[in-house]
């Protein structure tokens, strides 16, 4: 691993703090501000609508301007949205900040796809990408295990407390990251020459299965932690603890995952993540207590993975190096619309259906993507890094 990628690293765990309490905690938090599912569900798309707008922009900036600004940029947007977040009281204060959140995450995400593109070669890019999704697992759960223990010591003021303390680290992270992340763009694009970006006939089918991943993902993700409190009756703490098994898995496997897809074709990795995931979301609902189904949402979450860094991978292998930046933008555009609108979606099949069906719905969704790449990708793509 190059210095310049272990920096980056660093600086993820830093700032990913939040990522794990805030998936308990904002929906919960949202809920008992007098939230309904469907606001619950618009707060997310809030989220997810500003990575629609941004994460385009930012791609063609990455390609014009370079990478380190960017990645800067991302760093203190995150701590000021950390300090937002800290003395959100309100269910208008929580949107601003899930906006500015959604704002910081939009210039995170297309930076570090694209820095790390920059440093590898096609058979080890999945596993950089395992390898950066891992360090921002790892600092999820630190972040976890500091938000948790202050719910339990001071529930009243845990929440400012976290987020002041995400705040700090953030500050940190930028300071790593100022000293020592250079400028990996190509020289040709810092002199500015800028290649006319085109859509490829495999990119456009890749970006099909973008838009099915990201939307059956979204469609659940706001509602999973209200789903199983108010299913099997958990408070917070006891809720988060039950889901150690899944952060831990969600810490190691993403480097071990992405070493074992270097050998196996792109296409292949991506429909075995997607059938994992299919088929065990699709069994949440029958579970029968918290243990099993934390055990069948780790197996799940294993897939997602999977497909996820291999996705990343696969976007790398087929865009020129100095067309990068807006071909992860064009991916995130395309993603954008499937988070969007899943949310919301998720929040009328959770409301008006049934709390079951939106793991039905996501499992469906799944199946379609796998079926999609075995029909119209997998022949395109027959080895992982081929071109």
């Amino acid at each position: 691993m190059t210095a310049p990628l272990n920096t980056v690293r660093r600086s993820l765990f830093l700032i990913s703090m939040p990522m794990v309490f805030i998936s308990f905690a904002l929906p919960l938090r949202a809920e008992d501000l007098g939230a309904s599912g469907f606001q619950i569900g618009l707060l997310f798309s809030i989220f997810t609508a500003s990575l629609f707008v941004l994460r385009p922009l930012v791609g063609i900036g990455v390609d014009r301007f370079g990478r380190r600004p960017f990645f800067l940029l991302a760093l203190f947007l995150y701590a000021v949205t950390n300090g937002v977040y800290a003395f959100s009281t309100t269910l208008e204060s929580l949107f601003f900040a899930r906006l500015l959140h959604g704002f910081g995450f939009a210039f995170l995400s297309i930076t570090t796809d694209t820095i790390t593109a920059d440093l590898t070669e096609s058979d080890g890019r999945a596993a950089a990408m395992g390898g950066n999704i891992a360090s921002q697992t790892r600092g999820g759960m630190v972040g976890a295990t500091i938000g948790f223990g202050l719910v339990g010591a001071i529930p009243l003021h845990a929440w400012l407390f976290s987020f002041a303390t995400f705040a700090a680290t953030s500050v940190l992270a930028l300071l790593f990251a100022f000293q020592a992340i250079p400028e990996t763009g190509s020289k040709s694009a810092r002199e500015g020459r800028h290649p006319r970006f085109r859509l490829t006939p495999e990119l456009m089918r890749l970006l099909v299965v973008v838009l099915l991943i990201a939307f059956s993902g979204a469609l659940i993700q706001p509602y999973i932690f209200i789903y199983l409190r108010d299913r099997f009756g958990l408070e917070l703490w006891a809720l988060a603890v039950a889901f150690v098994p899944l952060g831990i898995a969600q810490a190691l496997l993403p480097v071990w995952l992405g070493r074992a897809t270097g050998a196996i074709a792109r296409s292949t990795a991506m429909v075995i993540g997607l059938l994992a995931g299919a088929c065990l979301y699709a069994v949440v609902p029958l579970m029968p207590t918290i243990y099993l189904t934390v055990a069948i949402m780790t197996g799940a979450a294993a897939g997602g993975v999977l497909a996820e860094l291999t996705k990343t991978a696969w976007i790398a292998d087929i865009s020129h190096a100095e067309m990068m930046g807006r071909t992860y933008g064009t991916a995130a555009l395309v993603a954008g619309t499937g988070a969007t609108l899943g949310p919301l979606i998720g929040g009328l099949i959770y409301d008006g259906i049934g709390k079951d069906y939106i793991f039905y719905g996501n499992a469906t969704i799944l199946l379609i993507a796998a079926a999609f790449i075995l029909l119209f990708l997998r022949p395109a793509h027959a080895k992982a890094g081929a071109n």
